[in-house]
């Protein structure tokens, strides 16, 4: 064989082969665009709360002079942030709370919700009669609760600030959270259950 038509063969050879890596490096890159695309989507959950009082509590612990910070969010909220759900999930530990001399409920409530990372997390604002709160969802490499719950019912007097300031039960706690877990934030006077399950 000429030595021009053996280089030549070699040459368009070189071609293939770079060519062939090339192909497979770009359809690598698309695959791995695409997986991590499909891992950023946002996952949303079925977020179910019951906030109650313990009844029979007994505790010299000092409450805070503390205000929960303002939200915008509530459960009932309809936008690409949050929806209205059902309560599905905790009712058994509801009934069970309910039926207890030593709890009364004062909120059980739904949403579903995606959970986004903590620059982006947004707080979702928890009222009732009795019962001034927020929960603020976040991920990270995993998820994560952070809970502010103020019960508005005053401490005794003699509890109160020197300053003024009428002291009242605050429960506030940041936690990792396991999806489809039952998580209980405990408190003296005030406990709560939370529930996420993916949708």
């Amino acid at each position: 064989m000429p030595v021009d038509r053996t280089i030549g063969a070699m040459l368009k050879l070189r071609y293939q082969s770079t060519s062939f890596f090339l192909l497979l490096k770009t359809l690598s890159f698309v695959g791995l665009m695409a997986l991590s695309q499909a891992t950023s989507a946002e996952q949303w959950y079925h977020v179910e709360l019951i906030v109650f009082e313990q009844l029979d509590s007994v505790s010299d612990e000092l409450a805070p002079i503390a205000r929960v910070p303002n939200t915008t969010y509530t459960p009932n909220s309809t936008d690409d942030m949050i929806q209205p759900a059902a309560n599905s999930t905790l009712l058994d530990s509801a009934a069970k709370l309910r039926n207890s001399r030593r709890y009364q409920v004062h909120y059980h409530q739904s949403w579903k919700q995606p959970v986004k990372t903590k620059a982006n997390a947004k707080s979702i604002a928890i009222n009732s009669n009795l019962v001034d709160g927020r929960v603020r969802l976040h991920k990270g490499t995993y998820l994560y609760a952070t809970i502010d719950l103020q019960l508005d019912r005053a401490l005794r007097q003699d509890d109160w600030s020197d300053t003024g300031g009428e002291r009242k039960p605050y429960l506030k706690e940041t936690r990792r959270v396991r999806s489809g877990k039952l998580h209980f934030f405990d408190h003296p006077n005030i406990g709560a259950l939370l529930k996420l399950t993916p949708i």
